[in-house]
């Protein structure tokens, strides 16, 4: 995209509604977080002590109420390594069980979820419309004053909690789908960066390097952060974590860290490759009136998103990250290896501490040949 030099040019920049070249998507726009967002749902059974419930996946999947569509691993059945079992929530996490964080939310209830989102800064809404009239929050900056905190004002993630949404809805909410699908990228590092915080306190973003350090809520305990910790760990340790393949050059390099791959489905509108335009399909729907009128409607298709959440070095977190990749695809095959570079340049740039600062290589002196006499 060539530079915009002219009023012209900004005109053209602003009407791409398929780009949308002037967007902070980091903070204003919204994403389906699929499994990235079982963190949350971890926070919330660490909040409610739940931590230590175990859940029995099945290759049937997880029925919520009687009649409701069932809901399995992201293959059809149950997630190896471990497969259909009784799984607790270090193996759940590990493996990503769509099965153990559904059931958990629906254990845990709307209320706990509702709780947990506060702490966390997401709007708990009563229905979908609420959702949908949610504006900006400014209140989540460490600034110095209010004209910093409005221009940076993040767009409000939402959940929906209302008394009138199933326990079908809920479950899916547990995994990071359905009425949880409004998350900016900004939210989601938040999410990473309480467990990450050693006192498990999230804390107030801020751009003004000298400003006092700032706490928006304590979101967990101490001791239950380093457990968080540990558990967002098996990631990219364990022998079943979807990133350990990923993150060995991290780990080569002695940097131990956590994290969480996402893949997510997202409506998108489709745009015409010629002409940049929405396309549209006629649809007919009836009016206050009670009249059936035709209207244009814009042609989605099913997008799939990458994920990954991040929090390094382990033992004293300095980085929470959040990445996603529209279109995509699976989290750890396209997300997780950028942020893995991204710890990596932060090690090179002193970000993690002098200790993982790679040392710098003295060219051996080659000795001055001696003069004959």
């Amino acid at each position: 995209m060539r530079e915009a030099q002219t009023l012209e040019d900004f005109l053209r920049l602003e009407g791409d509604k398929r780009n949308k070249p002037f967007l902070n998507r980091a903070t204003r726009e919204y994403y389906v977080p699929g499994s990235t967002f079982k963190t949350f749902t971890m926070t919330s059974a660490f909040r409610a002590g739940k931590q230590n419930t175990t859940l029995t996946s099945t290759g049937g999947g997880f029925v919520p109420f009687r009649g409701s569509r069932t809901i399995t691993d992201a293959n059809g059945g149950c997630e190896p390594p471990y497969g259909c079992a009784t799984l607790n929530i270090m193996q759940a996490y590990e493996a990503s069980s769509n099965q153990y964080f559904a059931q958990m939310a629906v254990d845990l209830g709307k209320d706990r979820i509702r709780e947990t989102a506060g702490a966390f800064s997401i709007l708990a809404v009563e229905t979908p419309e609420d959702a949908l009239q949610a504006g900006f929050f400014l209140d989540i900056w460490n600034a110095s004053n209010s004209r910093i905190s409005n221009a940076l004002a993040p767009q409000q993630s939402t959940i929906v909690t209302g008394k009138n949404i199933s326990a079908y809805d809920v479950a899916l909410e547990g995994m990071g789908q359905g009425y949880a699908g409004q998350m900016t990228p900004f939210q989601m590092a938040l999410i990473a960066s309480a467990p990450a915080n050693m006192e498990g306190k999230l804390m107030k973003p801020k751009i003004e390097l000298d400003l006092p350090p700032q706490m928006f809520s304590q979101v967990v305990s101490p001791q239950q952060a380093a457990q968080m910790r540990e558990i967002m760990a098996l990631v990219t340790e364990g022998g079943g974590g979807t990133a350990t393949r990923v993150f060995a050059n991290v780990r080569a390099a002695g940097i131990r860290s956590g994290g969480k791959t996402g893949t997510a489905e997202k409506q998108a509108p489709v745009y015409d490759e010629k002409t940049g335009k929405l396309k549209t399909i006629k649809k007919k729907r009836k009016n206050d009136k009670g009249e059936t009128v035709e209207y244009d409607a814009p042609v989605m298709y099913e997008r799939t998103d990458s994920w990954y959440i991040s929090i390094a070095p382990l033992e004293k977190p300095q980085l929470a990250i959040a990445v996603v990749v529209e279109g995509g695809g699976y989290g750890s095959a396209i997300s997780a290896p950028i942020a893995a570079r991204v710890v990596m340049k932060a090690r090179d740039l002193g970000l993690l501490g002098e200790q993982y600062k790679p040392k710098t290589q003295v060219p051996p002196q080659i000795p001055k040949p001696k003069k004959r006499r």
